[in-house]
């Protein structure tokens, strides 16, 4: 715009070189041609030209409010000056108002309004401004949405990780346990289990015949051993002091036959785990009720033998 403005001055100083002339002390083309150079400022000459070339006042304004030179153009009209203050003898500077707007007044714009420029920027770069924002935000948002699910993400991997692991040590530790119980329980079961098997192959009769089960029976007068038919298989591995007292320790056995009874394994039995604890419980009731009547009987068979007859006295 500057390079323009300065071209059609000078070709307008050039037409009227007539007027100008006079003005000048120098050849008026040497001075056209120095002034038409970008690096060399205008003077009074220059402003009458613009004032006259777009119908424009300009006013020149120094150290107060007043200005003053005034450069009027061809014709009068009501559109703001063009107003510059001269500083220190060297320098001229544009003067702007700054709730008006003056700028392209003059230049025989169609529909020109002016200030709509500068509305019409303000407008553009205020849309700008907001569209870049809503973008920025837009973008912020996407960034954290993507942060919080890449987060979310890497704690359920890390949680299915540990849960997986976990997993497999208590797979390994219930894999290293029954290995252990079935070597510890493996014989113990065998010779129960064997022991129970010959003892409930036999008939009552052939279990009252059978030598051991006579000196079974009568171990309890000597010994207090219980033999019963549940833990027939334990008591025959244990055979009885000779030297233990018979009354006295009837107590003591009672409780070993509970303790051994609640010891043994359901195996020994005939019945699994998976059966109700209730017929395991009846069951050994009424074996212990049995043999505690047959012991009773037993012991008052024998002491009415030993006692003397009146005859014999």
């Amino acid at each position: 715009m500057h390079e323009v403005v300065r071209k059609h001055c000078m070709d307008y100083l050039m037409k009227n070189a007539d007027y100008f002339s006079n003005y000048v002390t120098e050849d008026f083309t040497t001075y056209i041609n120095r002034k038409r150079k970008n690096n060399c400022h205008g003077n009074h000459i220059e402003m009458q030209a613009m004032a006259e070339m777009y119908n424009r006042p300009v006013e020149v304004y120094q150290y107060s409010t007043e200005p003053i030179n005034t450069f009027h153009g061809i014709h009068q009209n009501h559109d703001e000056p063009i107003r510059v203050s001269y500083h220190r003898n060297i320098h001229y500077n544009s003067v702007v108002n700054p709730n008006k707007a003056t700028i392209g007044v003059g230049l025989g714009l169609p529909a020109f309004k002016p200030g709509y420029a500068d509305q019409s920027l303000m407008k553009s770069a205020i849309k700008t401004s907001e569209e870049s924002w809503i973008e920025q935000q837009m973008l912020e948002d996407k960034k954290r949405a993507t942060d919080w699910e890449a987060t979310n993400e890497a704690i359920e991997e890390q949680v299915a990780r540990e849960s997986y692991l976990q997993w497999l040590r208590d797979q390994e530790k219930q894999a290293r346990q029954p290995r252990k119980a079935s070597a510890t329980c493996s014989s113990a079961t065998a010779a129960a289990s064997s022991g129970l098997d010959d003892w409930s192959a036999r008939s009552p009769r052939q279990r009252d015949s059978d030598p051991s089960h006579s000196e079974l029976t009568t171990a309890p007068s000597t010994n207090n051993k219980p033999p019963s038919p549940a833990g027939a298989a334990l008591i025959l591995s244990k055979p009885p002091s000779p030297c233990a007292p018979g009354p006295s320790n009837q107590s003591r056995h009672h409780l070993e036959y509970r303790a051994i009874m609640q010891e043994m394994s359901p195996t020994a039995f005939g019945l699994t785990d998976w059966e109700d604890d209730e017929i395991l419980a009846s069951v050994l009731a009424v074996s212990q009720q049995e043999y505690l009547d047959k012991i009773k009987h037993q012991s008052t068979g024998m002491h009415r033998e030993r006692e003397p007859s009146p005859d014999s006295s």
